[in-house]
């Protein structure tokens, strides 16, 4: 680690420098708190070793600008001895550790490990967040439906604003789980829980139970006290599915939850602060639902804020190709087989079904493909009768793709599943490397 020494006795900072040197570190020294305060800022260093007793400035003062300004490095304080309270003091203002003069080097070994343990673990955690984003974006960004590319597009603009809330709108099985989590990861609440509740599952008194928790007593089960959703969610996300199924009582409390930002558990008397964001789902039309007078029209306000229309999947027949690739890749992981790329007459007759129940069927109906196969490779026959037999037309303005079209969507896909590795990309379409080359070559894939 690059570490930097503030202190004004140049023979303990000489010492402390072969030492940490020695022990595999960089180490550089300033004798001032000017010249500290200087160097931290060109040198950027992991730690900073401060005493906090110099010439020209109070160590507490130079703690605080170090706060301030240069936050990813970690401080220990250097005292004299018998100085405990100013140690102590120094940790509530953000110091990492403390060490009395004169110094032991063995708690000084030990305190670097522990702060480079501290940092190899910040470091490992990032780069878990980062590679759930990368996951995510693989996993449901890969549409090219400019509907879709809009929404995603949308979605990464909200997802940086972790206060505002949003509402999910679309049919039923269209992904709207999906985009939510998909928020939530790609915010700044990334690190902290995501909780969802689909709101016409329960009874209205277990879905409050559920969403605000309760006290002891509070109804007749109740023996001890219950965290809600809420609570459990604190500085993450909570995902309430299908909002347009909560009844008149509950709609008041989550208009409260909204406009105070505070939830009281049920048979409590004590009001507590809320920092959540609220991400809503429907597939009804909520504002058709005001004017009818099953929706709170000031709730349906508060919650409208940064509306995401997610289209059916009938509306966007090339991305059924797509999908039905993506799921049959993922359950063959899932179930431990290997298939072969839909064929193309199988894709035409996915996408001429009407998908009523949007994406989630067509998981569905792949999952059980992939489940029931009994060879490595799937043909139309092994579709259910309603897709075989459906006549639909596809959407105005939509057009099916044609046998080349989608045989090099399928070409495509297995080259990004496979990151361009010819001989795995040719296996998974189950046509020799010779072949693949020469359908590359004839869509100027080279």
């Amino acid at each position: 680690m690059r570490i930097l020494i503030i202190d004004d006795e140049p023979s303990l900072v000489k010492i402390l420098s072969k030492f940490l040197e020695h022990t595999g570190h960089e180490a550089f020294p300033a004798h001032t708190a000017a010249e500290g305060i200087e160097k931290t800022t060109l040198l950027k260093p992991d730690v900073v070793l401060l005493d906090l007793h110099l010439p020209d400035m109070g160590g507490m003062e130079v703690l605080a600008k170090l706060n301030e300004s240069f936050q990813s490095a970690s401080v220990i304080v250097i005292t004299g001895e018998g100085s405990v309270d100013a140690a102590v003091k120094a940790i509530q203002m953000g110091a990492e550790d403390f060490l009395e003069k004169p110094i032991d080097m063995e708690k000084l070994k030990i305190a670097m490990t522990k702060i480079a343990e501290k940092r190899g673990l910040k470091k490992e955690v990032a780069t878990l967040k980062q590679q759930q984003r990368d996951m995510y974006r693989k996993d449901y960004l890969f549409l090219t439906d400019p509907e879709m590319q809009k929404l995603y597009s949308e979605v990464e603009q909200v997802a940086g604003q972790e206060k505002v809330t949003v509402i999910i709108l679309g049919e039923t099985g269209t992904g709207k789980e999906h985009v939510a989590r998909l928020i939530h990861t790609l915010s700044p609440r990334s690190g902290k829980p995501f909780v969802e509740l689909h709101c016409g599952s329960l009874p209205e008194s277990i879905l409050e139970s559920e969403l605000f928790g309760y006290e002891p007593g509070a109804f007749t089960d109740a023996k001890r006290q219950k965290q809600g959703l809420f609570e459990e969610a604190q500085g993450g996300s909570v995902f309430l599915d299908e909002i347009g199924e909560l009844t008149a009582s509950v709609q008041m409390k989550l208009l409260k939850v909204l406009e105070q930002k505070t939830i009281r558990r049920l048979g409590g008397n004590r009001e507590i602060p809320l920092d959540v964001r609220i991400i809503t789902a429907t597939h009804r039309d909520l504002e058709k639902e005001v004017k009818d007078g099953r929706f709170r029209a000031d709730l349906f306000y508060r919650l409208n804020v940064i509306p995401l229309n997610i289209p059916a999947l009938r509306e966007r027949p090339n991305d059924i190709v797509q999908l039905a690739n993506f799921f049959l890749q993922e359950s063959c992981k899932g179930f431990n087989k290997k298939l072969a790329l839909l064929p193309d007459d199988m894709l035409v007759l996915l996408k001429n079904y009407s998908w009523p129940g949007n994406v989630r069927e067509l998981k569905h109906v792949i999952e059980r493909l992939v489940i029931t196969a009994k060879g490595n490779t799937l043909s139309a026959k092994d579709l259910p009768k309603e897709i075989r037999e459906a006549k639909a037309a596809p959407p105005a303005g939509k057009a099916v793709l044609s046998r080349n079209e989608a045989e090099l969507e399928n070409i495509k896909r297995a080259l990004m599943e496979t990151k361009d590795n010819k001989s795995k990309a040719a296996k998974i379409l189950g046509v020799t490397r010779k072949t693949l080359f020469n359908k590359m070559k004839k869509y100027n894939l080279e």
